[in-house]
């Protein structure tokens, strides 16, 4: 009996080593696992540096359900600098009541029949009504300098302005409801490409009234695309959508196109440094693959990519353009930004739809990134999330895509404050040296 008794013992004995034993073993495997990957990340192998705020997908369906008319994040400080059409174009503030009481004639000054190309065809064929889709309808599009001295408005198109001799003088009496609007859609570094190197924006204070640029706190805002929240039929729609279609599978990984291979922030030295460590599909004069037109015709070609370097020409305050609006969101492609900062891309872009070079510490981290979220379906879905509340419209007129310069001109005469305004020191409002910022390399 007591040999049966130590036996059982023994054989309990026994089976509690090998439990114990199979129990350290696993949590060796565990620990040895954790500090591996520990180790790999900090040796750089996953390493990236990240926004929580911008990157944590954790709360996002709940952060997107109970988004506010303010999910931009603008402070008090902010919004009192925005016009009434900025208020109507970015925060929804339709509460303004358009002057229909009378008609608007706006004249473009010398350069009116070179921009139409963009402004009124669309890079199209046809004439098109500038007007059209407008909130308001009260207003005239003249290119005749005899009725300077008439119009309710007269835009100068500084790209196209050699110097300040080149426009009226500033000096002869004018209507005291005038309004002389300057427009650029370059970003500082590019304001005057027609010009000589030596003209600044102080050249023009004490003539401008109102400013016409991508800008949020331009008095008549005109960016590239803007980001909206969906309205509830708009939701109802996309639910319809979902559920009798599927998102095209992206076969290929990174794509840019490039025609300026040059770039006040060293753009192009980025993407050759990014190619060492990740396939990049270069597009345009600067690569060797093609798609033919330029503004005029959109390249398919790039609706196979998961990934698009929306690098612009220079890192300016708010300067995003078609390559983030129509090349990445509008071909269902994640945007990879180089130009405005990370918190003017929280303000302006749709949430957590990006990546920004601003976020990794070179460019191998950033090719490690895309090659992490290439491998993890569950997270590359998650930078399209935001498509349940918020969409994205392109108005810059390329590839026949919707332009509103004219139109926001005119609802600028009606919503704005009329009251006299004059830029007596534009560089405090338009300069490289405070609104552009250093490469990221």
């Amino acid at each position: 009996m007591r040999n049966e008794a130590h036996r059982w013992i023994r054989l309990k004995t026994g089976s509690w080593k090998r439990w114990r034993k199979c129990f350290m073993m696993f949590m060796l495997v565990l620990f040895l696992m954790c500090l591996l990957k520990s180790q790999s990340i900090n040796s750089g192998y996953f390493y990236y540096t990240m926004d929580p705020e911008q990157f944590d997908y954790v709360t996002v369906d709940a952060v997107m359900e109970t988004v506010s008319p303010n999910w931009r994040g603008l402070r008090e400080k902010d919004i009192k600098r925005i016009s009434a059409l900025g208020r109507r174009l970015f925060l929804e503030d339709m509460s303004g009541v358009p002057r229909y009481d009378r008609n608007f004639t706006i004249l473009v000054w010398k350069h009116g029949p070179s921009i139409e190309k963009r402004l009124v065809m669309r890079f199209g064929t046809k004439m098109l009504n500038p007007f059209e889709d407008c909130s308001v309808s009260n207003c005239r599009l003249t290119y005749n300098s005899a009725e300077l001295n008439t119009a309710d408005a007269v835009l100068f198109h500084l790209h196209r302005t050699p110097n300040r001799e080149s426009l009226p003088d500033p000096k002869s009496p004018r209507p005291a409801h005038q309004r002389w609007v300057f427009l650029t859609d370059e970003n500082p570094f590019h304001t005057f490409t027609l010009g000589s190197d030596a003209t600044k924006m102080k050249d023009y204070n004490g003539i401008f009234n109102w400013s016409m640029t991508y800008r949020m706190d331009s008095d008549i805002p005109v960016p590239s695309g803007r980001t909206l929240r969906l309205t509830i039929m708009e939701k109802l729609l996309l639910k319809k959508q979902r559920r009798e279609g599927k998102r095209r599978e992206k076969r290929k990984l990174v794509a840019i196109m490039v025609s300026n291979c040059a770039g006040k922030n060293k753009r192009w030295s980025y993407v050759k440094e990014l190619k060492k460590h990740i396939p990049v599909d270069v597009y345009g004069a600067c690569g060797n693959l093609r798609c033919d037109g330029h503004f005029a015709k959109d390249c398919p070609r790039l609706n196979d990519y998961k990934f698009y370097l929306a690098f612009e020409n220079g890192d300016c305050r708010e300067y995003i353009t078609e390559k983030a609006w129509w090349n990445a969101y509008h071909k269902g492609a994640v945007p990879v930004i180089m130009g405005a900062s990370l918190e003017d891309c929280v303000r302006l872009l749709p949430p957590k739809s990006y990546i920004h070079v601003r976020n990794f510490s070179s460019p191998a981290s950033l090719a490690r990134y895309l090659l992490y979220l290439n491998a993890s379906p569950s997270e590359y879905n998650n930078f399209f999330h935001w498509k349940k509340n918020f969409k994205v419209v392109n108005e810059h007129g390329y590839f026949q895509s919707p332009v509103y310069h004219y139109c926001r001109l005119c609802e600028a005469l009606n919503y704005n404050d009329p009251a006299p305004k004059v830029y007596n020191k534009l560089e405090d409002f338009w300069d490289s040296s405070r609104d552009c910022y250093e490469p990221v390399i």
